[in-house]
């Protein structure tokens, strides 16, 4: 079983190919600023809110996704958390207090915005998310492949058991372990399993519901990696306590995890509504 999902878990890295890099970008590393990232500027005339992209478990800068973003006008910045020189080699344990210096040096760059926006996706929408349901400045989250909870990290060594994917003030936050009690076939039988199995008592749920701003999650009804339509209307469920908060769920039903890309296609459907999304209501 261990090696199954060790197998499966490898995988995860390969979901998002590289993309070359058009423009010119700014490079933030480590040294200099606390943490590793690229950012996308604008003419002042933009007047776009800025926004925070997080990728997935492909791990690096999330250029790929930032790109598109860029080239439809926000001042972006790509943050990278792992699987960059001065970081992590892998997702587990990655404090969330890396985030408030990317957060802070981008308020810092564009004091006219009291918000920020953050996209992310898979274990990015897991992130952006998660962060946004601990930080007011965060009042636009755009989630493609979302969860609902905080799962266990990615490892490369299948012989180790991970721990929380990340931490507060260096205690890891609680999570869903990867625990099934079947036959797994797959990554979405690894997912859908262990969230039925679930031994956190529900404290590894993300509090979505305190999440001050609008949420727009996006998810293929083929997804193959975990169960993120599900995962999706489950965050929906939460935000409704809350009334400064909206929450719309765009699922389309033919697409894969992370929608085989069409939203980032000038030439599909899906990109005109991601695109769409990103502006601040």
């Amino acid at each position: 079983m261990k090696l199954i999902i060790k197998k499966l878990l490898c995988a995860l890295s390969f979901l998002a190919p590289t993309l070359a890099i058009g423009s010119t970008v700014q490079k933030i590393d480590f040294e200099d600023h606390g943490f590793v990232a690229h950012y996308y500027a604008q003419s002042p005339e933009s007047l776009k809110q800025p926004i925070i992209v997080l990728g997935g478990s492909e791990g690096g800068i999330p250029t790929r996704l930032a790109q598109v973003i860029a080239d439809n006008g926000f001042p972006t910045l790509a943050v990278a958390y792992f699987k960059e020189e001065s970081l992590p080699e892998e997702l587990e344990k990655i404090p969330l207090e890396y985030f408030e210096k990317a957060k802070n040096w981008l308020r810092h760059k564009h004091p006219e915005y009291n918000n920020l926006t953050l996209v992310g996706w898979s274990k990015g929408a897991e992130l952006s998310l998660l962060l946004a349901s601990q930080d007011t400045a965060f009042n636009r989250v755009i989630a493609i492949a979302p969860s609902a909870v905080v799962w266990a990290g990615i490892l490369k060594d299948w012989q180790k058991t991970p721990g929380s994917s990340w931490t507060r003030e260096q205690q890891a936050l609680p999570f869903v372990q990867f625990n099934p009690s079947d036959a797994v076939n797959g990554l979405l039988d690894l997912y859908s399993q262990s969230l039925a199995n679930r031994l956190d008592g529900g404290k590894a749920t993300i509090k979505t519901e305190n999440i001050q701003g609008d949420v727009v999650l996006y998810s293929g009804g083929k997804d193959e990696i975990w169960p993120s339509n599900l995962m999706a209307e489950k965050v929906c469920q939460r935000m409704k306590r809350n009334k400064l908060s909206t929450c719309e769920h765009v699922n389309y039903p033919a697409l894969s995890h992370l929608l085989d890309y069409t939203f980032l296609d000038k030439s599909k459907q899906p990109y005109q509504t991601f695109v769409s999304s990103l502006e601040s209501k």
